[in-house]
C-alpha cells in the first residue's frame, strides 16, 4: 500500500548557519511579549490563543540550518545534502540493534553550506549501518574522504564503522532508489550543482535549490525543464529579490519572481522557497515575503498556485 509522500525540512537557511545572538533572542521575545498585550490580551490563559492566531514563522523564525531535505513514505526515505540540518535526522534517529539500517543522501554539489552536517551523521559511526552517496559529480567520493580527515576533523575516513557506498548518477536518467524514482537535472550556479526529481505514487517533488533561475522557458531549460513539468511541489532557491541581482548575478542563487515564472510555465501545484539569507532577520524575511505577495497579485491574479516560505521542521504530504 502506497502511503502519501512527505517531504521534511531541516534546514532551509543559505549560505551558512544563521541564529540571532542572545541578546538578539531577548529583544525577539520582548517584541512577542508586546503584541500579545498590543492585541489585547491580558491573561496567562490568554497565551495559547495568541500563538495559534500567530504566524509560526513570526514567532519562532525560519531556522538556522542550511539546506537538507529528507523526503519518506512509510519505512522509505531519501535524504537531499547534508547541510547542518541533517544533525537534527541524526539527533532523532533509534537503531534497531545488530539489524543493518541502510541511508540514502543525495548530494546535489560540494558548497560547504550542503555539506557541512555530514561528519555528524551518527550511522557514519556505527557498525552494521550502511550509508549511500549519490551524485551526478566524479569526484564525489574523494570530497566525503576528505571531511572525514585531519585536522579538520579527528575521525578519519577509514576508522568509520559503517560501510560507505558511493554511487554515480547520469543527468535526465531516472534511477531508482530505496523506492523513489530520482532524477538529475542541472541548475543554473556556477559550480555544478544538480537539483533532483523525487517522484512515487504518481507525486513529485522538485528540489531546485541552489539556484539563480537565469534559464525560465522551456526553450531555454530544455532537457532540464523536466525538474518542474507539474511538480506537486517546488523547493525553489529565493535568497534574493530582483532589486539584488544587478550586483548578485552569477552568484547562483535565486528570486520569488524567477520561481513564480517556472512554475507558470511548466505547471507545478505548489512552491516554497528556501536557502534565506542568512544576515536576515525574522522581520526581514517577513518583509521580503510581502513583497513577494505583492509581485505575485500583480503578475499572476489569476493563478492557483499556491507558495509560501519554507521553515525549520516543516512538513508537506504530497
Amino acid at each position: 500500500m502506497i502511503k502519501n509522500m512527505e517531504i521534511k525540512f531541516w534546514g532551509v537557511r543559505g549560505s551558512l548557519p544563521f541564529s540571532y545572538d542572545t541578546l538578539g533572542w531577548a529583544r525577539h521575545s520582548e517584541n512577542v511579549l508586546r503584541s500579545f498585550f498590543s492585541q489585547g490580551y491580558r491573561q496567562e490563559e490568554h497565551i495559547s490563543q495568541f500563538i495559534s492566531q500567530q504566524p509560526v514563522t513570526r514567532l519562532g523564525g525560519f531556522g538556522t540550518a542550511t539546506t537538507c531535505v529528507e523526503v519518506h513514505d512509510g519505512n522509505s526515505s531519501l535524504i537531499i545534502d547534508g547541510g547542518s540540518g541533517i544533525k537534527s535526522i541524526s539527533d532523532q534517529m533509534q537503531f534497531t540493534g545488530s539489524n543493518v539500517n541502510e541511508y540514502h543522501i543525495l548530494i546535489t554539489h560540494f558548497h560547504f553550506d550542503h555539506i557541512i552536517g555530514l561528519p555528524f551523521f551518527m550511522p557514519h559511526f556505527r557498525k552494521g549501518c550502511v550509508v549511500n552517496y549519490y551524485s551526478v559529480q566524479s569526484e564525489t567520493e574523494s570530497i566525503i574522504r576528505g571531511l572525514f580527515s585531519k585536522p579538520s576533523f579527528p575521525v578519519t575516513f577509514e576508522s568509520l564503522n559503517a560501510e560507505i557506498r558511493f554511487h554515480h548518477l547520469t543527468p535526465h536518467r531516472p534511477r531508482q532508489i530505496n523506492g523513489f524514482t530520482v532524477t538529475p537535472y542541472q541548475t543554473d550556479h556556477p559550480d555544478t550543482c544538480y537539483g533532483y526529481r523525487v517522484e512515487k505514487g504518481g507525486k513529485s517533488y522538485a528540489h531546485a535549490v541552489d539556484n539563480e533561475g537565469t534559464r525560465l522557458s522551456r526553450a531555454h531549460l530544455g532537457a532540464d525543464g523536466g525538474l518542474y513539468e507539474k511538480a506537486d511541489l517546488v523547493f525553489f532557491d529565493a535568497q534574493y529579490e530582483e532589486a539584488d541581482m544587478g550586483v548578485k548575478k552569477g552568484w547562483g542563487h535565486g528570486t520569488c519572481d524567477r520561481g513564480f515564472e517556472i512554475c507558470s510555465n511548466f505547471g507545478a501545484r505548489q512552491i516554497l522557497f528556501a536557502h534565506h539569507e542568512p544576515s536576515f532577520s525574522i522581520d526581514d524575511t517577513l518583509k521580503q515575503i510581502n513583497r513577494a505577495h505583492q509581485a505575485f497579485s500583480e503578475k499572476y491574479p489569476n493563478s492557483k498556485l499556491m507558495w509560501d516560505f519554507a521553515y525549520e521542521g516543516m512538513k508537506v504530504k504530497l
